[in-house]
């Protein structure tokens, strides 16, 4: 039997998982588009920082690369850069 939902008020649900939180999102600057700009897409996630960082760094050293730049993000905030070899 079905009951009918009861709201005892507002309550904030987060977009994230609470496990995904804990995530270093990884996200990379991709020139082959023409430009001088460049877009910035997510590639992946590092389960820590040093994971995070050994995969951005792999994806900006790796030849060829069309990625410029990596970046690592934790809840939002810049926490790490790679950029490609000069």
């Amino acid at each position: 039997m079905e009951r009918p939902a009861t709201d005892t008020g507002t309550r904030h649900v987060s977009c994230t998982p609470a496990p995904a939180d804990q995530l270093f999102e990884i996200t990379v600057l991709d020139l082959t588009d023409g430009d001088d700009q460049g877009d910035w897409h997510t590639i992946g996630w590092g389960v820590d920082r040093r994971h995070a960082d050994s995969i951005a760094e792999s994806f900006v050293s790796r030849s060829p690369s069309p990625y410029a730049a990596a970046r690592i993000r934790h809840n939002g905030h810049l926490v790490g850069e790679h950029r490609r070899p000069g």
